[in-house]
């Protein structure tokens, strides 16, 4: 299954759990991302970034950075981006971060009562490109590698190597209902 095709399954997903998916998708086949874009990225993102100091605060702050980063990039590139949670299928049985149907609908019921959340988020372009602005420096320094920290990955989904993202809900309600979006936005904004 394509990258697209479980886009568009995670929109219904979102719908089907009352979650508030975009209004309007509509994909697009022109790449967003070129090379003086990314060459720019750094510049343009400062301020997802503000106040971390080193690449150990960027360890699982998947949520924060990218729900920060969203409009900016939004802004910037004059296209929607859409928040997408998920799981990375890394070629073991369990995945990273795998979570699936029935967590997202205990969550619902029951609310997050834990410091950390299994899930991922990363940002996807109506291109189906994926900006992920965390994982890269978490796997190295979970690793004890130092080689990759500070790296993002901007490529199209369908042609990253090595692992491939798993979209399961698109936006930011389902963090906002389950009570961790607030704890991000005081923490972030306030």
């Amino acid at each position: 299954m394509t990258y697209s095709e479980e886009f568009k399954i995670a929109l219904e997903r979102t719908a089907r759990f009352n979650l508030t998916p975009p209004d309007i998708f509509s994909e697009t086949f022109t790449r967003v991302m070129n090379d003086k874009r990314i060459r720019q990225m750094n510049r343009v993102l400062a301020p997802a970034f503000e106040g971390i100091l080193s690449y150990e605060q960027m360890v699982g702050q998947c949520l924060s950075i990218n729900f920060k980063a969203r409009p900016v990039l939004e802004e910037w590139l004059g296209c929607p981006v859409y928040y997408t949670l998920g799981w990375i299928d890394d070629g073991t049985q369990r995945g990273l971060y795998r979570f699936d149907d029935d967590m997202i609908a205990d969550k619902l019921a029951n609310g997050h009562q834990d410091d950390t959340m299994d899930i991922h988020a990363w940002l996807t372009l109506p291109s189906m490109e994926i900006i992920d602005l965390t994982l890269t420096t978490t796997l190295n320094f979970l690793q004890r590698r130092k080689e990759g920290e500070g790296g993002i990955i901007v490529k199209k989904a369908d042609e990253i190597t090595g692992l491939s993202y798993k979209p399961m809900l698109v936006g930011d309600t389902f963090l906002s209902k389950v009570g961790v979006l607030r704890g991000v936005t005081w923490f972030e904004l306030g």
